[in-house]
């Protein structure tokens, strides 16, 4: 074992005696492929649970993220304990001083329960499917709707703020930090001529009413059980205040494009529209009356505004230097800003068909 291996099992050790659990006998495996906190499953003969240290350099406000989390949890808990939710609801686990995280060092840890036999997968492979994802991410903000959003932290601030985005690309055109604008000049011409589009996403913003959005609505961020059904919503680290356009537009973003969003073969990008047509039915169906017309019209929107806001996210960190997004090539987060764009593009000229599809 290396010396890198033995500094983390002994924080383990320090962090898990601060619960009241038996840790004598643990098996400590990592558990998923994410790229920002460090998970792990851990498993004693008698209990199964799942340990995060949490990235507070990417969530500084990590009592707040962990507090958010608690809130929304037994908020949902108690209406599935009303049968008014059908998903499973994995608690957050007090430490022996009440508190949701424990501080080891500079690092925040927390405790969770694991839902037994259950699993993740990372990609959409049918509209079935995607209808499942949907109708799971639907149900988890309608269940939310009486929820009072004020009582939740912002834990990024202008996290789906296109303005607030474009003026961060505008500060990286101006400054040029690497000399690389000249390399991507036509680009960033296309996404700054996008003002049409940013005042329409700007003005709908305004007349729409805020929910507790889950904010990275991915597949991997659900789990799933036997027969492939959803069985619960995790990852609530960027749960806040927000629109539905933007977690259905991070859906489609997410499952739409037969590209990964680091492919640089865009001329080869094609929208699944009949994964379209699942995840906007679908999500739809699940909020029933509890979605007004406007919100309806705007998640046609929110598809487009997704890749394009990522795009543009993209373009700024590759200017700036790939400070960011962590990078595995030269050019990377220009590949994923093309791929992105060309994803907002390819939706832009497919509207018509995805307005038909939402009827």
């Amino acid at each position: 074992m290396d010396n890198k291996s033995v500094s983390l099992h002994s924080d383990i050790d320090t962090v898990l005696n601060n619960y009241d659990y038996d840790f004598a006998e643990v098996e400590i495996v990592v558990l998923g492929n994410g790229h920002i906190n460090n998970t792990y499953k851990l498993t004693t003969p008698d209990c199964e649970f799942v340990l995060q240290q949490i990235n507070h350099d990417v969530f500084p406000k990590t009592a707040e993220l962990s507090s958010n989390a608690q809130k929304i949890n037994l908020h949902l808990q108690q209406q599935k304990n009303s049968g008014n939710y059908p998903l499973a609801v994995p608690q957050q686990i007090l430490n022996k001083s009440g508190e949701t995280f424990s501080k080891v060092g500079d690092n925040f840890w927390r405790l969770m329960e694991f839902i037994s036999n259950s699993y993740t997968l990372e990609e959409v492979e049918s509209p079935k499917q995607a209808a499942l994802v949907a109708n799971a991410f639907a149900e988890f903000s309608c269940t939310l709707s009486d929820f009072p959003v004020e009582e939740l932290a912002v834990i990024i601030e202008g996290f789906h703020d296109i303005s607030f985005r474009m003026r961060q690309l505008n500060e990286a055109i101006e400054i040029d930090l690497r000399g690389r604008l000249s390399g991507c000049r036509n680009l960033v011409n296309f996404c700054l001529a996008q003002q049409g589009f940013i005042d329409q996403v700007v003005n709908i913003s305004q007349k729409l009413p805020l929910h507790v959005t889950h904010n990275d609505t991915k597949i991997n961020n659900l789990l799933f059980t036997e027969g492939g059904i959803p069985c619960a919503v995790i990852d609530l680290d960027t749960c806040m205040a927000g629109l539905l356009m933007h977690d259905f537009g991070d859906m489609v973003r997410a499952c739409c494009s037969n590209l990964a969003e680091d492919d640089s073969n865009i001329d080869d990008m094609e929208i699944k529209l009949d994964i379209f047509e699942a995840l906007i039915q679908s999500y739809q169906n699940a909020f029933g009356n509890n979605i007004s017309a406007l919100e309806k019209d705007s998640l046609i929107v929110g598809a487009k505004l997704l890749p394009f806001s990522l795009g543009t996210r993209f373009l700024t960190d590759y200017l700036n230097g790939d400070s960011y997004f962590q990078v595995s090539r030269e050019k990377h987060n220009l590949d994923r800003a093309h791929n992105q764009i060309q994803l907002f593009t390819l939706l832009c000229e497919a509207e018509p068909e995805l307005v038909k599809l939402a009827k």
